[in-house]
């Protein structure tokens, strides 16, 4: 695992290709009219659980940075400001853009004529990730409900965390069991209790990774969860999940220059690439009929989208990401 048990390189590698694979689900599966072969629309669907390999990662990450901050309830208000200056800034903007695009679309020619132009209360509910809440509020962008999903595990896990971080095995397991049954209470897919038991499969190898829990106890409790999630959910993200910890604990230190770089601008990508990418896949999707024109457009879409993304990351998300770390507590 390396010496060095906070430095796990790869995450950042396993973001990028996370973003990457979701940005090749849309380009290819969600534009209309496109793409009709059948295996490549089966192949690359496959590519909306890059959302299932983000969870896993959060489910690392956040309690590793809370463990090595020492954290407790008295550090809840600057955990959570930090959380929101990190991810909120660069939400903020991709907002706008969608506004802009939404409304925007009307006025372009060949567009569908149907007005998606957001109200007022919808872009009021995003800025608390309140959309889920109420049945006809609609995102502005379909892969915001995975934001929901985030700041809800965020709100859970800043309360919850002290069981389990408890010297007290019941408390712990009192935690684990919290966790476990939320997944059984019914919510659809935008709501935290879902994916309980999916984010605590990599919960669980952190306390495992940082000597919280033992080598037994991690993986009598991963057994569970295989058991818990295939039931849930299905095979695939349990395959998804049990891929990315077996990467994450026997190649750490794995990158490339390219998924590092992926894995750099992986959130404002993952923001924006349905807006600016697909509107310029969109555009161009009618004119094509042969099979590299396509391709061209579909990798046009992704130089355009990692653009825009690098500019996203370099003016606005790395700049609050630096103002957040010298807040309070490290989290």
């Amino acid at each position: 695992m390396g010496k060095d048990k906070d430095h796990i390189l790869v995450i950042n590698s396993l973001r990028g290709i996370a973003a990457f694979s979701v940005v090749l689900y849309h380009f290819i599966c969600t534009t209309q009219d496109f793409v009709h072969t059948d295996w490549i629309l089966e192949t690359f669907d496959y590519g909306q659980r890059g959302v299932q390999l983000f969870f896993i990662i959060s489910g690392i990450v956040i309690p590793l940075s809370m463990i090595k901050s020492d954290y407790s309830l008295k550090h809840w208000k600057h955990f959570i400001l930090k959380r929101f200056i990190r991810i909120e800034p660069p939400y903020l903007v991709a907002i706008a853009i969608g506004i802009i695009y939404l409304t925007g679309r009307n006025f372009i020619p060949g567009t569908a004529a149907v007005d998606l132009t957001p109200s007022i209360r919808d872009v009021g509910l995003h800025l608390g990730y309140l959309v889920p809440f109420f049945e006809d509020a609609k995102w502005i962008n379909d892969v915001f409900w995975t934001l929901a999903v985030e700041f809800q595990y965020y709100l859970i896990l800043s309360v919850l965390i002290p069981l389990l971080l408890s010297s007290k095995w019941a408390l712990r397991f009192l935690f684990y069991g919290i966790f476990i049954g939320a997944g059984f209470m019914g919510t659809n897919y935008e709501f935290f209790p879902h994916w309980a038991p999916y984010f605590l499969m990599g919960i669980v190898y952190i306390l495992y990774r940082k000597n919280r829990i033992d080598k037994i106890e991690m993986l009598i409790l991963e057994l569970i969860l295989i058991g818990v999630n295939i039931y849930l959910l299905d095979w695939v993200d349990v395959l998804i999940a049990v891929s990315a910890l077996s990467i994450i604990h026997f190649g750490s230190h794995l990158k490339t220059g390219i998924t590092l770089f992926l894995g750099k601008i992986s959130y404002s990508l993952y923001l924006i690439h349905s807006l600016i990418g697909a509107a310029f896949i969109n555009f161009l999707s009618h004119q094509c009929e042969y099979f590299w024109q396509k391709l061209l457009v579909v990798l046009g879409g992704i130089l355009v989208s990692v653009f825009s993304a690098w500019l996203l990351y370099r003016f606005v998300e790395k700049p609050t990401h630096q103002f957040a770390k010298k807040i309070g507590q490290k989290a």
